[in-house]
């Protein structure tokens, strides 16, 4: 099923906020359930109208559509984003010998999974050993990337009626980079996007982790199915990053030049 321009036909000007929740619920865009509150001993409570309220769930095809057809319609934002860190880290790690490189490149990976996952969450799991050790072993960090990625799709649909509606109408001309700077959501969808790439490039080849996820093979299938781009990067004098900086590279020298990019633009 195809979610955009489903609503093709509604005038928004002529629907009130209620009438447009009863449109998404008979058009199976959102669901509506109703949330019931724990007890202070977690115990279980009825579920009565008293002690519930309702709550409007998205449909999670729709989730991943509209996410997708963000990622299309700004995929120069998050390329460019890409194209200035791999330029920089080449410049990072040109002449070092390959244990070097792998150290400076092994410190990008935790810094930038550590920028987007912010110890928000998580994954730990505790074993014993036959021999009766305890062990404990961490999520990867492409697992998180990849667990967020699903949260992010959700909150992108939730946190801004305006983007969805726009998107479920069709209008394309809605969506310009002004909107990176108005909705925060958009620059976080978006700085998510560029982390992952470079962190699936960075562990491609350096294979800091097993992707169990798909991520790459997803990503091998759109480099296959794309033409091969001739990339001309302007030079400019810059001390060489160390491993201290990559987080500070991100930030500074690629997403809020960005940011400052299309604030001008609005100006």
């Amino acid at each position: 099923m195809t979610y955009f321009g489903l609503l093709k036909d509604l005038d928004l000007n002529s629907v009130t906020l209620n009438e447009l929740k009863e449109i998404h619920l008979s058009n199976g865009l959102f669901q509506k359930v109703d949330r019931v509150m724990l007890s202070l001993d977690k115990s279980p409570n009825p579920v009565t109208q008293q002690n519930s309220q309702p709550v409007y769930v998205p449909n999670s095809e729709m989730c991943k559509e509209f996410y997708d057809y963000i990622l299309e319609v700004y995929e120069d934002v998050i390329e460019n984003s890409l194209i200035g860190f791999l330029y920089n880290f080449e410049e990072d790690v040109m002449g070092l010998d390959e244990i070097e490189a792998r150290k400076i490149a092994l410190n990008y990976y935790k810094e930038i999974a550590q920028f987007i996952i912010k110890d928000e969450f998580d994954i730990l799991s505790v074993n014993n050993s036959e021999t009766g050790f305890t062990n404990m072993k961490r999520a990867k960090k492409l697992e998180l990337f990849n667990m967020r990625k699903e949260v992010l799709q959700e909150i992108l649909v939730t946190q801004n009626p305006m983007p969805l509606t726009h998107f479920l109408v069709g209008d394309t001309n809605y969506f310009d980079e002004t909107l990176i700077s108005k909705l925060p959501i958009f620059d976080e969808v978006l700085k998510f996007e560029a982390s992952l790439k470079i962190m699936l490039i960075l562990n491609e080849q350096y294979n800091f982790e097993q992707d169990d996820t798909n991520s790459n093979l997803a990503a091998k299938r759109q480099s296959a199915s794309s033409p091969e781009k001739k990339l001309k990067v302007k030079k400019k004098k810059a001390p060489l990053l160390s491993e201290s900086d990559a987080i500070n590279f991100l930030i500074d020298n690629v997403f809020i030049k960005q940011a400052e990019k299309n604030t001008t633009r609005i100006s």
